[in-house]
């Protein structure tokens, strides 16, 4: 999402999204994804509150009601509210 900024976790070159060839995700998504799948080290605390932050801009989320998911879970969170404030812009 081009408005959205990066986070700043450490991302692979390859994306396990289902865009193989040609890839458009961003460093941050190919991280979460991977967060997300399990195939990352744990987050740190910057970045847990990066992902924090990111859920609580879009709305109807509220980041205390994700403190405490673990890594994957809060990863996937992420990429979910990020898929929710693309549809509620009309981007998906």
């Amino acid at each position: 999402m081009s408005n959205m900024p990066e986070i700043s976790l450490a991302a692979p070159s390859d994306c396990i999204c289902e865009l193989h060839s040609g890839c458009v995700c961003s460093s941050s998504e190919k991280a979460l994804r991977l967060f997300y799948a399990g195939d990352m080290p744990k987050m740190t605390i910057e970045q847990r509150n990066e992902c924090l932050d990111e859920i609580d801009r879009v709305e109807g989320y509220d980041r205390s009601d994700y403190e405490n998911e673990d890594d994957a879970r809060l990863a996937g969170s992420v990429l979910f509210a990020w898929a929710d404030y693309a549809r509620d812009k009309g981007l998906l």
